[in-house]
């Protein structure tokens, strides 16, 4: 099993491109079958493992100089110190600090890890699922959330679950990304008195420069 994370973490982090899409479906319930929220992923990353993610309405690109975080319904983009070894949506090692293995089975095309969160791991599931490729790729996670969300617009009438998440993966390849995606110029330059100057698409967004408090 080991083995396997190994290899797993290895396909992400060695230098060279990689892409692939992703979908994030939620449930109200851990066995619900109907669709409460679905939305889609992209993720690009270069040679240099620098890294370009859009999740739904946000998009988030961590590069050798910058970690931003672009919300479009807050209209906010969020800058601050790059994150070293920061890997996106594959980041396993957390999950297995604070989780302990319950199964690991072998299938024909994939691997199925089940792993339930330790007590007093802070983590907001219960259980998660991961299914490996037999090419080392995440195929699918689901995350069983032990923390009640309340999905009703009416604060007088609570509508109270314990949700499932599903995120699935495809189309991984290796083809080369634009090189703009991870150019700071894309999203903002800094002005002679060291001021932020946003692209036209963000122009009118709030900054959050969190890379001065960074050293505090």
């Amino acid at each position: 099993m080991s083995a396997v994370f190994k290899k797993l973490g290895q396909q992400y982090s060695v230098a060279k491109p990689l892409q692939y899409q992703s979908k994030y479906v939620l449930y109200k319930d851990f066995d619900s079958k109907k669709i409460e929220e679905s939305y889609k992923g992209s993720f690009y990353k270069n040679s240099q493992n620098e890294i370009y993610m859009k999740i739904g309405e946000t998009e988030i690109l961590n590069s050798k100089s910058v970690n931003l975080k672009i919300s479009h319904p807050e209209k906010a983009i969020e800058i601050s110190n790059p994150i070293p070894t920061y890997f996106g949506d594959f980041d396993m090692k957390p999950l297995l600090e604070l989780c302990k293995i319950d199964k690991f089975i072998d299938y024909k095309s994939y691997w199925e890890i089940t792993m339930s969160a330790k007590p007093f791991s802070s983590l907001p599931y219960s259980k998660i699922i991961v299914r490996v490729s037999k090419a080392y790729f995440l195929q699918k996670q689901v995350f069983y959330y032990n923390t009640a969300t309340n999905f009703s617009q009416d604060f007088k009438k609570p509508d109270v679950h314990y949700p499932r998440l599903e995120v699935i993966y495809a189309n991984y390849n290796r083809n080369a990304i634009n090189a703009s995606v991870f150019k700071n110029s894309t999203y903002f330059t800094i002005s002679g008195k060291g001021g932020i100057v946003l692209s036209q698409r963000l122009k009118k967004y709030e900054i959050v420069d969190q890379r001065n408090n960074s050293n505090n």
